[in-house]
């Protein structure tokens, strides 16, 4: 099991099994759904309107009444002066005069047909406008009305949803009230990385408390929790612990996974109900945001409560570090291997503080 490592006591899983999560707490963007305000404005389909036909003006139209006219005197002179008969000039004028009247007639006719289909195709298309309009009009009205009733089911669906979480925080707190809580403040050496490790937790989190202390039953000794998260609505408790590879001036390995000292002190907390968390060194210092968030994953995966983790969601994942064993804990103390992330961590320097350390 690499770092950052999570125990949870039996109880809580228990109860995670037995009242799981509402679905729309696990549904992140349901709730900024409704905060976004839908448009239901569909463009409109507007048709291409008819082009009016090319047609002879009226004024074009009289003119082949006066070309007739300008003919019909013209050519009785013509025939006076090449001595024709007076019915011969009768007859071309009357030939001539039914040519322009059935000039007259077919253009005349052709223009109002013209004008006719014109006429008809602007009333198509105001009535294809009007109904396409109406439909436009129903189908929004339709989307609207969908969207509303979507919208009162995910109100309804959050808050529902909210009452079932606050009643799960209520029976979670019930629960967590035999979480054994500690007897003070522990006047045990804090590590290096701590002093900083706490303002940012302080920064996210409500309830901090840093060694806080916790009597060993049967025993004088006591241990003492670098850092106490209590998640105040639900009452649930997160022990957080910093481990370092080897003590800063006697050298001698500590947290390693051969050995067992670590594991009867998480089997104990967890026996009193707090979840167990646990941090290298080398995270807290060079990533300590990214360990504020996985307390805060931590604390949604119980509670639901997703506030903390809002605050850093866009902050990277914490990445795993390998647990390491004695004989790699006497290596990295021969070769003074915390100094390379300590070296520039804080005020003072990392060695005297190292040095300073039991």
């Amino acid at each position: 099991m690499n770092y950052p490592i999570v125990f949870y006591p039996k109880v809580v899983i228990q109860f995670c099994h037995q009242y799981p999560l509402p679905e729309a707490t696990s549904n992140c963007a349901t709730s900024s759904q409704l905060q976004e305000t839908q448009q239901f404005e569909q463009p409109v389909v507007l048709l291409t309107p008819p082009q009016p036909p090319v047609v002879l003006p009226v004024k074009l139209l009289w003119l082949i009444w006066v070309f007739w006219l300008y003919g019909a005197i013209a050519l009785p002179l013509l025939a006076i002066s090449w001595g024709w008969l007076w019915w011969e000039m009768l007859l071309v004028v009357a030939a001539y005069s039914c040519l322009i009247a059935a000039a007259y007639s077919y253009v005349f006719g052709c223009r109002q047909k013209l004008l006719s289909r014109y006429k008809q195709q602007i009333l198509e298309y105001n009535q294809q406008n009007i109904l396409s309009h109406q439909d436009l009009s129903s189908n929004k009205q339709q989307e609207f009305s969908s969207f509303k009733v979507e919208k009162e089911g995910l109100q309804t669906g959050l808050k529902s949803a909210k009452l079932e979480l606050d009643s799960r925080n209520r029976s979670l707190k019930d629960l967590m009230s035999l979480r054994v809580s500690s007897t003070g403040i522990s006047q045990a050496r804090q590590g290096v990385s701590e002093e900083r490790f706490l303002q940012y937790l302080q920064q996210y989190f409500e309830e901090v408390v840093q060694a806080a202390e916790f009597k060993i039953p049967s025993s004088q000794r006591s241990y003492s929790a670098d850092f106490t998260v209590i998640h105040t609505p639900s009452g649930l408790g997160i022990d957080v612990e910093i481990d370092e590879p080897y003590a800063g001036k006697s050298k001698k390995p500590t947290h390693c996974c051969d050995a067992d000292s670590d594991m009867r002190r998480n089997q104990l907390f967890l026996e009193w109900n707090w979840i167990v968390v646990r941090f290298t060194e080398k995270q807290v210092v060079q990533a300590p945001l990214s360990c504020c968030k996985f307390l805060a994953i931590a604390i949604a995966f119980v509670t639901g409560d997703r506030s903390y983790l809002k605050q850093l969601e866009t902050e990277p994942d914490l990445l795993s570090v390998k647990p390491w064993t004695t004989t790699e804990a006497r290596a990295m103390a021969k070769s003074n291997y915390r100094l390379t992330y300590l070296s520039g961590f804080g005020v003072g320097s990392a060695c005297d503080r190292l040095s300073s350390q039991p």
